[in-house]
């Protein structure tokens, strides 16, 4: 008698233990179906069909080395705008960053510098950073981007 029981008890079940369909599929109500295909890519790295999220790492130069992504350090980063319509763009497409007249030391800026201003100071780039930084990189007219890493004299 216990044989007929565990034998109904493991009919009842689908494959792998999980509750089945009617048809022995694994799409009951509550069933993880994330692995069924419509052919659309939903993935959560794929970028936006509207263009955000779009990236030029090659727009930022990292003089002492380095490129743009998460992990890489960078102390201060600046944008250079020619006027205060190119500054104002700046700053729309990423409010971290300040823009005043003149240069900034390091910036090699001239019109007008606009520096990200992250209050945690000098670190390594994190996702929220990059992602920041990428809104320029990808503004037509590009704004002349850099990173300075300021090492300690000896």
């Amino acid at each position: 008698m216990r044989r007929a029981l565990l034998f109904a008890g493991l009919l009842a079940l689908g494959c792998d233990g999980a509750a089945a369909g009617h048809d022995g599929s694994a799409d009951a109500i509550g069933a993880d179906t994330s692995g069924d295909s419509n052919g659309a890519d939903t993935s959560a790295d794929a970028p936006p069909a509207d263009g955000t999220g779009a990236c030029n790492p090659a727009a930022v130069a990292f003089p002492q080395g380095g490129t743009l992504a998460p992990g890489t350090l960078c102390d201060e980063l600046y944008a250079c705008a020619d006027d205060a319509a190119g500054a104002a763009r700046i700053v729309a497409a990423s409010p971290r960053f300040e823009c005043t007249p003149g240069p900034e030391p390091q910036s090699t800026c001239t019109a007008f510098t606009c520096a990200y201003r992250n209050p945690a100071g000098p670190s390594t780039l994190d996702a929220d950073e990059v992602a920041d930084i990428c809104a320029l990189t990808v503004l037509a007219p590009a704004p002349t981007l850099r990173c300075v890493v300021f090492v300690a004299a000896p």
